[in-house]
């Protein structure tokens, strides 16, 4: 029953859209740039109100293509949150970020009444949203990265559930080893033609190269440009090519980027037409609940400045609203997506990131260069400036 309904051409269409959809939803949600960050509500909110107040257009989009286009920069923006991230500072931080995972999905399967596969990612992927806009630089952890990562192993692992593990570590470690070599190439390409380059565009397609070489080379594509990626940030902050952790190169944080995502994300609102139920939002609005209660536990045991803590509690609570209410509203009713899928994905992100972390040291020692990772490094907090 499993293999006969997931590996239908509809479901898989369908789920293909809904996954795209909660990554550009996802994407725009963790989005950075200085001058456009204050357009992301209202980019989201216009899509919303596109899907109920319009009726359906029937648009063919051609899913992989659009895939390819928005994976590889968030993939990068991954790769550089880790290098970034720490050891958890208390272990309770662990406890309460998976027992807010729980209680979140509890409350959207029994008050939205979505599956339990969609209740679980929406519950890892809110928060991790939270996570991320929480932590300050100089703490953050591991905690913050793992639901987009997860999202993009879910999006183009498709077939995860179904493979020997062994054949996926296999895949897994020739894409990392590979991703380092194109990591390498990437920032002794940069460093011989900086003259003529400038280096969110040369990067951003960098990160594009790196996805197109692993899809072509049969090799897993997301370790591929994970390896790449982390190797550019933490091999660039240890040479000096990066003087600050907020100067390596993050395509996501490009304009362009965000034009395209913003596009991507209004045209799936206006071909959409939903209705608003009001279960489901009893549903959002118990999750809410519950991650108030999740920020303020988190917030007693893991303290951060107290500066304007009101108006900060606010804007998380409105990203993760709307990262919900998108989600709801927008998640293809054909689509079909497993629990064991989502947990197996969550599963993957975990090694993805303790694979990368700890194997990238044997490699710099090879090379006899002395590593320096940003997240020992003591910068202005980017959460405090952009909030």
């Amino acid at each position: 029953m499993f293999e006969n309904t997931f590996l239908t051409t509809g479901s898989l269409l369908e789920t293909e859209h809904g996954l795209v959809m909660l990554l550009i939803l996802y994407g725009l949600l963790t989005y950075r740039g200085e001058k456009l960050s204050r357009w992301v509500a209202p980019v989201i909110v216009v899509g919303v109100l596109l899907s109920v107040f319009t009726p359906v257009h029937e648009v063919t989009l051609f899913w992989p293509v659009i895939t390819g286009l928005v994976v590889p920069p968030f993939l990068w923006q991954g790769a550089v949150a880790i290098t970034k991230s720490g050891q958890l500072r208390s272990r309770l931080n662990l406890l309460v970020w998976f027992l807010t995972i729980f209680l979140v999905t509890f409350s959207l399967l029994q008050f939205s009444g979505l599956p339990l596969s969609n209740a679980l990612l929406l519950g890892i992927l809110a928060v991790t949203l939270v996570w991320y806009v929480r932590e300050r630089n100089v703490d953050r952890t591991y905690l913050s990265t793992l639901g987009l990562i997860a999202l993009v192993v879910l999006l183009v692992e498709v077939d995860l559930a179904v493979v020997s593990l062994r054949f996926w570590l296999r895949n897994l470690v020739s894409g990392a080893a590979i991703g380092f070599g194109l990591g390498f190439l990437g920032v002794y390409l940069y460093r011989k033609f900086r003259k003529h380059l400038k280096k969110n565009y040369f990067f951003f397609a960098w990160a594009y190269l790196t996805y197109l070489v692993g899809i072509l080379l049969g090799t897993s594509a997301i370790a591929t440009t994970l390896a790449a990626a982390l190797v550019v940030a933490i091999y660039g902050f240890s040479i000096g090519l990066w003087i600050t952790p907020r100067s390596i190169p993050v395509p996501s944080k490009s304009p362009f980027f965000f034009y395209l995502a913003s596009f991507i994300w209004i045209i799936l609102g206006w071909q959409a037409n939903t209705t608003v139920e009001i279960s489901e939002f009893g549903g959002i609005l118990a999750a809410m609940a519950v991650i108030t209660a999740g920020i303020l536990v988190a917030r007693r045991m893991a303290p951060i400045s107290s500066e304007n803590s009101f108006f900060r509690l606010v804007r998380k609570e409105v990203r993760v609203f709307l990262l919900l209410l998108g989600s709801v509203l927008f998640w293809p009713d054909q689509a079909f997506l497993t629990t064991i899928s989502v947990e197996i994905a969550l599963a993957a992100a975990i090694l993805l990131v303790i694979l990368l972390r700890y194997s990238i040291q044997p490699v710099f020692d090879l090379m006899g260069v002395q590593l320096s990772w940003p997240s020992e490094t003591k910068e202005i907090n980017e959460d405090e400036v952009e909030q």
